[in-house]
């Protein structure tokens, strides 16, 4: 019989799936507080931390290819993007899954909590023009130096916390002026290749509890699917809003827990 724990799971890794395919960043930021917070809501055992950032970086590896799939098909892509960030964020993840179990669970959400001020900040600057957003992938051109730095800084964070793609899309839209459908493609590709290593270096270290894992997984395929269609009928401006209101929210709630506001 299945459990309610595993279907509660279930549910939250499709939520988390939609939101990776949408708007291109594995879903990690989605799944870690909603596996944190929602099954004590639901009369269910909190998971801890470390538990969760273990199951967030097995959902985001598996929702990042088929997302990421989806949108190559629709040539939102770019190549040597992906090429520059994603093993230099591959490095940086292998190392921060493999140090993370031995980081304590308050540093683990303040440093989720610092990320997402972070990612806001990055909004106050100004987007691509419309000029630029309507560029194919093929004219877009980006300085790979700060592409790399950041992203085996931006690895390191993702390793341990199992979340954190979330940042790549602002940094390449706010930063590297990057059109916003391309970031968000280009982004999934990076996510699969940095949370591969990420992965790997958790179940080595066997932090990664199976069955629960499965469960969103199983939940975080179908929502990727369901997220990447929508993708194409919302508009760039949208999605940057989207993605904007989103973060937001985690970090005021993530915030609150650790200033002592909430549970």
């Amino acid at each position: 019989m299945i459990s309610l724990s595993l279907i509660s799971t279930l549910v939250l890794g499709v939520l988390g799936g939609i939101f990776a395919g949408l708007l291109g960043f594995g879903g990690g930021v989605m799944m870690f507080p909603l596996l944190y917070y929602v099954p004590p809501l639901l009369g269910l055992s909190r998971l801890d931390a470390k538990t969760v950032a273990a199951v967030v970086i097995s959902q985001v590896f598996f929702s990042t290819i088929i997302g990421g799939m989806a949108h190559l098909r629709h040539r939102r892509v770019h190549r040597r993007i992906v090429l520059g960030a994603g093993p230099a964020s591959a490095l940086g993840s292998f190392t921060g899954a493999v140090l993370s179990g031995r980081v304590s669970e308050d540093l683990l959400l303040a440093l989720f909590g610092i990320i997402t001020v972070l990612v806001l900040g990055m909004m106050f600057l100004p987007p691509p023009s419309h000029a630029r957003e309507e560029l194919s992938q093929e004219q877009v051109v980006v300085a790979l130096l700060p592409l790399i730095v950041c992203s085996l800084a931006a690895g390191s964070v993702i390793g341990l916390l199992g979340a954190g793609n979330f940042v790549f899309v602002p940094f390449l839209i706010y930063v590297l002026k990057v059109p916003t459908r391309i970031a968000i493609g280009s982004s999934l590709f990076i996510a699969m290749m940095n949370t591969s290593s990420g992965f790997l270096g958790k179940l080595l270290t066997g932090q990664i509890p199976l069955l629960l894992a499965s469960s969103v997984i199983i939940g975080a395929a179908i929502g990727a699917l369901l997220g990447e269609k929508l993708h194409g009928n919302i508009s760039a401006k949208t999605l940057r809003q989207i993605y904007g209101i989103m973060v937001a929210v985690i970090a005021a709630r993530v915030w609150m827990s650790l200033l002592g506001f909430a549970t």
